[in-house]
């Protein structure tokens, strides 16, 4: 499947010195975790991206065009070990990933940045030590298809989409109700 690349990637590619970076936003419960591969802290899309240097890696991000997921692994090593037990406790599946491209100038400025892939984070292992390091295995947000979105015509699942809406608040009564008609 191919991708179209906005034109400050590909203008920042065809610099003479050229320095990109992987970002990860993922949105942990307890609050998004954003990291990033440089050696520093960048601000862009108005949040900041710590630096843990060493991203690890993010594997090969398969798409296409078939109804089923696809899945990728984001392995974060250099996380400081306070962190193991926050990591350890966090319940992450379902829960957004957003995996960015980007580039900086010498001064650490953003030139561009792009989104490689978006995806629901799966499970999660973190290995403790001196420093904690973290593989999030991830799904393609094309799961999603997969998934049954079963609806009921109760007043209780109405009302979950709609609290003050009582459309539904005598079904229960008339499905038992006892109608008699004339001779």
């Amino acid at each position: 499947m191919t991708r179209d690349v906005s034109t400050d990637l590909i203008t920042a590619s065809q610099a003479a010195i050229v320095r990109p970076f992987m970002a990860v936003d993922m949105d942990y419960p307890a609050g998004a975790v954003r990291v990033c591969s440089l050696d520093r802290a960048v601000t862009f899309g108005g949040k900041t991206w710590y630096a843990v240097g060493a991203l690890g890696a993010v594997s090969q991000v398969e798409e296409g065009s078939e109804n089923r997921s696809y899945g990728f692994n984001i392995s974060v090593s250099g996380v400081p070990g306070n962190f193991n037990e926050y990591l350890r406790t966090q319940d992450v599946q379902g829960r957004l990933v957003t995996v960015y491209l980007g580039f900086v100038r010498a001064d650490y400025s953003i030139i561009g940045y792009d989104v490689v892939t978006v995806g629901r984070m799966d499970t999660q292992d973190v290995q403790a030590g001196i420093t904690t390091s973290v593989t999030v295995q991830c799904e393609s947000i094309q799961i999603d298809w997969e998934r049954p979105r079963i609806r009921r015509c109760t007043d209780a699942d109405h009302r979950y989409r709609h609290p003050t809406d009582g459309f539904f608040q005598y079904v229960a009564a008339l499905q038992n109700l006892d109608l008699r008609w004339g001779k």
